[in-house]
């Protein structure tokens, strides 16, 4: 299997992405950029809605600094 695509230009670069996703005792969390963990979710569709809205946040810098986003915490 090819780590690039034919369209791909000679120079980029090849990203991998690990799951932020982890179900441990029957509850969901996910892990932040930062290290941390947040959670428990009852179901994994609460779990990614929130980790969704957590990216969307840093991305856009809306972040506390120096403190991380509680969710379910």
């Amino acid at each position: 299997m090819a780590s690039q695509r034919k369209t791909d230009p000679a120079d980029s670069r090849c990203y991998f992405r690990s799951d932020r996703m982890m179900k441990n005792g029957g509850q969901w969390f996910f892990l932040t950029r930062e290290g941390t963990v947040k959670g428990p979710f009852t179901c994994q569709a609460d779990a990614q809605k929130y980790l969704d809205t957590y990216i969307k946040m840093a991305t856009h810098d809306m972040l506390p600094e120096g403190a991380h986003l509680s969710l379910a915490d």
